[in-house]
Order: structure tokens, then sequence, then C-alpha cells
């Protein structure tokens, strides 16, 4: 069925940050005066959706002292510095905005990256106007992000309220975005390009998967 109101991952959906999340990785590794990280456990964790803090931890070498919060902030700081530039969309991003916007689809960036970021990222590709809305991590959030629900319950339906569950569709890559269009009720759609693996998530039954962006437009008909 066509759907009015398109929500969308931003890692691994619309914009591939692989090459700039491990650059970020190995640099903030290498201020902190540890060797890289495993270029295989790397990819896993960006595999897996995890939050920044989570992806720090499961690439600390074992045995070493808790992480402190240096270690979150050096990745951001050299994230936006050095890694933003090597961030690059997927073929057929802007194609599939342009038409969702110009068949009157409601779009929505929900991301658990810093809001700041998503916005600079955005604008920086030309992208930014076609969004109603963008959801991200911020330093005073209230809300958890994905794959809780109450950025949804909270920010997007109250925003949208005369669009029903039955028209929204959840875009993303990996199990946090299945896991959270299942937790709001509503379809998914996984984006099987991106960063997830078919093991992790086809086993949680999105309503499509798609190969490319473009593959999206049938469902803007």
């Amino acid at each position: 069925m066509p759907y009015s109101l398109l929500l969308f991952d931003y890692d691994g959906t619309l914009c591939d940050t692989r090459r700039a999340i491990k650059h970020a990785m190995r640099r903030t590794f290498e201020i902190m005066g540890y060797p890289p990280p495993d270029e295989a456990l790397m990819d896993e964790a960006v595999g897996r959706g995890l939050l920044l803090t989570e992806m720090l931890l499961w690439l600390h070498p074992p045995g070493t002292p808790p992480l402190p919060a240096v270690w979150v902030d050096t990745y951001r700081a050299i994230y936006n510095t050095e890694s933003e530039a090597l961030v690059t969309l997927f073929p057929g991003a802007e194609q599939v905005l342009m038409a969702a916007s110009a068949n009157g689809r409601e779009l929505v960036v929900i991301s658990n990256k810093g809001l700041p970021l998503l916005e600079n990222s955005l604008s920086r590709f030309g992208l930014r106007h076609y969004f109603s809305l963008i959801l991200g991590d911020t330093p005073d959030r209230q809300l958890p992000l994905k794959p809780d629900p109450a950025m949804f319950t909270q920010a997007i339906q109250p925003r949208f309220p005369a669009i029903s569950l039955s028209a929204t569709l959840m875009i993303g890559d990996t199990t946090p975005d299945l896991l959270f269009a299942r937790n709001c009720g509503i379809a998914s759609c996984w984006a099987s390009y991106g960063f997830g693996e078919e093991d992790d998530n086809l086993p949680l039954r999105p309503t499509y998967c798609i190969n490319t962006l473009p593959d999206l437009l049938p469902l803007l008909a």
C-alpha cells in the first residue's frame, strides 16, 4: 500500500557512513593511546547498529580500565572535524526523497546519531528541505533512542496526528530500526544494502526488503 509518513534511518539507509565511523574510531583509539580496533570487529559493531557508547565498549581492549567520558567526546570531535567529509549518499537517495515529496508524503529522519550532525550532513547534501522533522541524540535528550518507541509516540505522532499507524513506514538497515517499527506498531522496510546482516534482520520479518533505495519507489505511487 502507499504510505503517507516515511521514517528514514540515516546511517546505512540514506547515507553511507561506514568509512567515516571507522576513521573516527581508529583516530580515537590512537589519541587515547591504544592500538586501532580490529577491522572485522568494527564492521560487526557498525552492522549491529550499536550506540556510540556501546560501540566504544565493544571495541575497547578487554582488561583495561572503564571508559571515561573523554572517549565519547574525542570520537565526536574527530567525526565532526575529519570524518564527516567521508560520508556519501547511497545511490538514488535524492531521487527517492524528491519522488516522495512530490507525491505529498511526509518525511522524517529518526536516528541515534547526534542531531546537530544530522542537520549539518543533510544540509551539505542539499536534502534538509525534504524533511518535516529530524530526530536525533542531543545533550539534553529527554526521550530514549531507538528501538524504544518513545520518539514515535511522543514526538512523531503528535506532529502528524492525522496519519494512522497503517500509513506509516520505517526504513532502516539494522535491528534497532526494525525493532523500533515493531515496538511502534508500524510497517518496516529493511535496507539490505546497508550495514545490517541478513541473519540478524530477516528473522524480525520486515514488511518489505529493498536492495537499493529506488526499490522504494513503487511504495510511493
